[in-house]
């Protein structure tokens, strides 16, 4: 299990590691394309609230790696407790490193402020800040102007990152924990990895997140559920001890 984790880990660690490797630094919009907008609605299924929806319907895929209702309502516990832990873990990250998002330094760099004056003022005052200047780019379209409002937060590390690297670690630790090698698991985590680096890559396209940002969140999602994996594997192992 622990192998498997490491490697679907790996895999999304691809992602940054590609972006420095091929030098691609975001710096304004003047590149953006039409299908950076599906890229957006991507993005959008990591962002609350519509990443509630999206926590709702994965619970539901899940149920194809259970073999009864009784074992899913733990794995739904075990879900919820994995998205909120390393959601924390994000938080507490952000607001120890405090490091300003690629936009946000853009914006530093095109007008009078600095990135520490713009954090200094309330989420309200930011959006305004963000709404006013991105009005005046003609090639940041209202969508991504919007959602640039909505996320003045901090950079390092990537929460929807880690949102989605966080799903498929319980996609493939589940599998992996309850032996479920069937044609629906192998398509479940098929299909979340896709969604995965899609949202990593909508991340640094969109002016949101340097790859670092997005390496540091995919180690935090691996870290957290492998010790819930292997907590939760110890203690079923012990359970069964105890019942023989």
């Amino acid at each position: 299990m622990f192998k498997r984790l490491s490697l679907y880990t790996l895999l999304l660690c691809l992602v940054p590691i590609f972006i420095w490797a091929f030098g691609y630094h975001w710096h304004g919009n003047a590149g953006l394309a039409d299908w950076d907008y599906w890229l957006y609605c991507l993005t959008q299924s990591g962002t609350a609230p519509y990443a509630l929806v999206t926590c709702a319907v994965f619970a539901l895929c899940f149920r194809v790696l259970f073999k009864n209702n009784r074992q899913w309502f733990w794995g739904v516990f075990i879900m919820a407790f994995s998205v909120v832990g390393t959601q924390a873990l994000k938080s507490g990250m952000k607001a120890l490193f405090s490091e300003p998002r690629p936009f946000v330094t853009y914006l530093a760099e095109q007008s009078p402020t600095t990135t520490d004056d713009f954090y200094f003022h309330s989420r309200d005052e930011r959006a305004e800040i963000v709404q006013t200047f991105f009005a005046t780019q003609s090639d940041t379209p209202a969508w991504l102007r919007s959602h640039y409002a909505e996320e003045t937060g901090y950079s390092f590390p990537s929460g929807h990152t880690i949102f989605a690297a966080t799903w498929l670690m319980l996609a493939v630790g589940f599998a992996q924990l309850l032996g479920n090698r069937s044609w629906r698991a192998k398509l479940l985590i098929g299909v979340i990895l896709l969604w995965s680096v899609l949202m990593l890559v909508s991340r640094v396209r969109l002016g949101m997140h340097y790859p670092q940002d997005l390496l540091a969140a995919i180690l935090g999602a691996w870290v957290v559920n492998s010790l819930i994996f292997v907590f939760y594997k110890i203690k079923t192992a012990y359970i069964n001890f105890s019942k023989r």
